[in-house]
């Protein structure tokens, strides 16, 4: 009987010790047979880079083994592109494969297929793209001058100050033929003046709406432009239609047009009220004194046989020269000191001309007083030579004036991109250590770099000089970027439907910089509703493990991504969309393929592109801001 107790106790032992084992074994193995899941790829699903790979890269959460046709590359075409073998790194996680030969600027689908420890096979696929060159060299950011508008411009100030100044200087021919009617009036200078003034507002005009189109006129300076417009063209018709003191009431559109330029102007932004009143001054000074001196040049000509009304008409100029050039120089000192810092002053391309346009004013200030010193002396021919010198400096000093107008300031941030026309893309990355924005829209892109923020975070910032330079892939061509404020650029462009690869060249003095690319899907739709129930999903998922890779620098090697187990709830109430809404947001995916939202939250300077898996959860997330670029990929519990 004891025996018999012994022998079942022993059994017994035996049986529970073999469950245990088949447990503790099971336990083992269980983590190991789920299926190998993809975390990253290089180049990543859905992306685009500027320079052909030589790599392609996949790294799993488990090692996996592979077969001769583990990885395939397909081109735009549907055609196989010849790759090498696959071969396994980091203990079989990382597959590689490189290409046979240098890769075409395209779309491209690699297909993959890989065993787990489990002995199932896995396959996917994803797709990136490859830029196209830049050939173009670029535009500065802080001190980009838009050559066009500058030339349209200094028509528009060229014709105002001959339409202006020609009605003040007939107030001195009027005055020398009533002591001498037999002196001919020269011929008015109001029409021309106005007409050339037309076809410098209506060339700017034309410029406007090809950036922005019918919008144009809901923006400030679409309105102001248009103001102008319609001051040149009531002058034109009082000109016409008056004659004698009522065609000098064309004097008051006429300051109409100058008071719309002072309140676009960059002095009334950063000064408003106060700005544009120092602008307006200014350039009526610099108008009348250009004005008034061509119409005496004119009329010293015609008059030049008789030397006391020549003489006369100097006279009444000479008085009116010294006042207005008071003017010039001192609304001029107190622009600059609003404006342009001193440091500023020799480095950047607004304080250079700002420099040239002083230098001018100098030498026509120098050219008036010779003159006044000839006419004291009765020497006319002295001071019809020195007058004429005089026009063309003044003459320079308006082209600088337009230039001036055209360059934001250094450090300016005031003027803005124009209005978005419809949907709107947002997409994000990093150049090296220069953070890039893009915002397609309706006929435009706008481009914002950033760099981290360097001492005090609470002290000013200091302004930075950025460079950009763009293609698109769509018509092989560089793309024209123009300035909207400090590290802002705008381009019209031409999207075509479809995939769109958008190729941008980054730089920022003192940081590393670098050539990124984009895919930019045309046209997209609202994400909104996608994106509030991906994330009501996120939430209520239990437990969920994140794996990471951030970089600060994408012109070094990406870390190895980091594990992160945590719950859902905890991970979405860190992210910008934890609302479940976001102030941009579009659907970039087609038809057919899993669903990725392009989210924009332009007060944060963040981008984020999500994607989401066959039950609508978030599997993918690359987010990026001013100094990080962060991929993440999402794997859920069963």
């Amino acid at each position: 009987m004891t025996a018999a107790r012994s022998a079942r106790r022993s059994a017994a032992r035996a049986a529970v010790l073999l469950v245990l084992s088949l447990g503790a074994l099971l336990a083992a193995v269980t983590p190991a047979s789920a299926h190998p899941t993809l975390l990253f790829t290089d180049p990543a699903p859905d992306t685009a880079v500027p320079t052909a790979p030589t790599l392609i890269t996949l790294a799993f959460n488990e090692p996996v083994t592979v077969g001769q046709r583990a990885v395939t590359l397909l081109d735009g075409s549907g055609r196989e592109v010849p790759l090498g073998a696959p071969t396994l790194a980091r203990g079989g996680q990382n597959l590689s494969a490189r290409p046979a030969g240098p890769l075409a600027p395209g779309v491209y689908s690699v297909r993959w297929r890989v065993t787990g420890s489990d002995g199932d096979q896995v396959e996917e696929e994803f797709r990136f793209a490859i830029g196209t060159t830049i050939t173009g060299s670029g535009t500065s950011g802080s001190s980009s001058i838009s050559w066009l508008e500058a030339a349209l411009r200094w028509l528009l100030f060229a014709g105002v100050a001959v339409a202006l100044g020609g009605l003040v200087g007939e107030r001195f021919t009027a005055s020398a033929r009533a002591e001498n009617p037999a002196l001919r009036a020269p011929r008015s200078q109001l029409a021309p003046g106005t007409l050339v003034a037309l076809a410098g507002s209506a060339g700017l005009v034309a410029v406007l709406l090809a950036g922005t189109g019918a919008d144009a006129w809901r923006s400030r300076v679409g309105l102001l432009l248009l103001a102008e417009s319609a001051g040149l063209v009531v002058a034109l018709a009082l000109g016409i239609a008056a004659s004698g003191r009522f065609r000098r009431t064309s004097v008051l559109p006429l300051l109409a047009v100058v008071v719309a330029d002072g309140l676009r102007s960059h002095a009334n932004q950063a000064i408003p009220g106060w700005g544009a009143a120092l602008t307006t001054v200014h350039l009526a000074a610099v108008a009348v004194w250009a004005g008034t001196l061509v119409y005496v040049v004119r009329t010293a000509f015609a008059w030049r046989a008789r030397p006391p009304a020549v003489r006369w008409v100097l006279a009444g100029y000479l008085r009116l020269a010294g006042w207005v050039f008071a003017a010039v120089v001192a609304t001029g000192a107190l622009s600059a000191v609003v404006l342009i810092p001193l440091s500023d002053l020799f480095d950047t391309a607004y304080g250079q001309v700002l420099l040239v346009k002083i230098g001018l004013v100098a030498v026509a200030a120098a050219a008036a007083l010779a003159g006044r010193f000839a006419a004291r002396g009765n020497r006319l021919g002295g001071v019809r030579a020195v007058a004429r010198v005089e026009a063309v400096v003044l003459i320079g000093v308006l082209a600088a004036s337009a230039v001036l107008v055209s360059t934001p300031p250094a450090g300016s941030q005031q003027s803005g991109p124009p209005p978005a026309r419809g949907p709107v893309v947002p997409l994000g990355t990093l150049a090296g250590q220069v953070g890039v924005g893009a915002a397609a829209s309706e006929g435009q892109l706008v481009v914002r770099l950033s760099t981290p923020r360097r001492g005090d975070y609470y002290s000013p910032r200091a302004a930075q000089d950025f460079s950009l330079s763009g293609r698109l892939s769509a018509g092989d061509s560089d793309l024209s970027f123009r300035g909207c404020g400090e590290g802002c650029f705008v381009s019209t462009v031409d999207w075509r439907s479809g995939d769109n690869v958008l190729t941008l060249n980054a730089g920022a003095a003192g940081w590393h910089g670098g050539a990124v690319s984009l895919i930019v899907p045309w046209l997209a739709r609202p994400g909104n509703g996608d994106l509030s129930r991906a994330v009501e999903k996120l939430q209520s998922a239990g437990k969920l493990t994140v794996y990471e890779s951030v970089t600060s620098d994408t012109s070094a090697a990406a870390p190895p991504p980091q594990r992160l187990d945590l719950t859902g709830s905890f991970f979405a109430a860190q992210e910008p969309y934890a609302s479940g809404v976001a102030p941009l947001a579009a659907r970039i995916s087609p038809d057919g393929r899993p669903v990725r939202l392009a989210l924009g939250y332009p007060a944060a300077s963040t981008d984020v592109v999500l994607a989401l898996d066959g039950r609508g959860r978030i599997s993918e997330e690359t987010l990026s801001d001013d100094t990080h670029l962060i991929h993440r990929r999402f794997v859920y519990p069963g």
